[in-house]
């Protein structure tokens, strides 16, 4: 495993966010902690994916894969916080299955259909 692997960072990234979201969840003001990790990871997710260049009115095509790249950089992070965060919670079976969900999940959410079908919302 090597840093220049982005599997690798992708996977430590992934494990970190999880570990904060689990912290964040045995805080003393848990929810608040959600928001504002929430509001976090989706902020550093957009800077990553730089939508900045995203342009609704160009072809389908472009806005799809643009927006594809937004959703794979947004959604994992914001799984693995909001994961940590409940794993915090119930029984050792629930956090077991918490914590499985959240990997299935992430293993078959549809980034490319998403992308498709938002651009397919935007543009005309």
């Amino acid at each position: 495993m090597t840093f220049r692997d982005p599997n690798a960072v992708g996977a430590v990234v992934l494990v970190a966010v999880f570990v904060v979201g689990l912290l964040a969840g045995l805080a003393k003001q848990r929810v608040a902690l959600l928001l504002v990790g929430l509001v976090a990871v989706v902020v550093l997710g957009l800077v990553v994916a730089g939508v900045t260049g995203l342009d609704p009115a160009g072809p389908r095509d472009a806005v799809a894969a643009r927006l594809t790249a937004v959703y794979a950089a947004v959604v994992p992070p914001a799984i693995a916080f909001v994961a940590g965060w409940l794993v915090t919670r119930g029984t050792w079976f629930r956090r077991a299955l918490t914590a499985g969900v959240a990997v299935l999940v992430l293993a078959a959410f549809p980034y490319a259909a998403a992308g498709a079908a938002t651009a397919g919302a935007l543009v005309p």
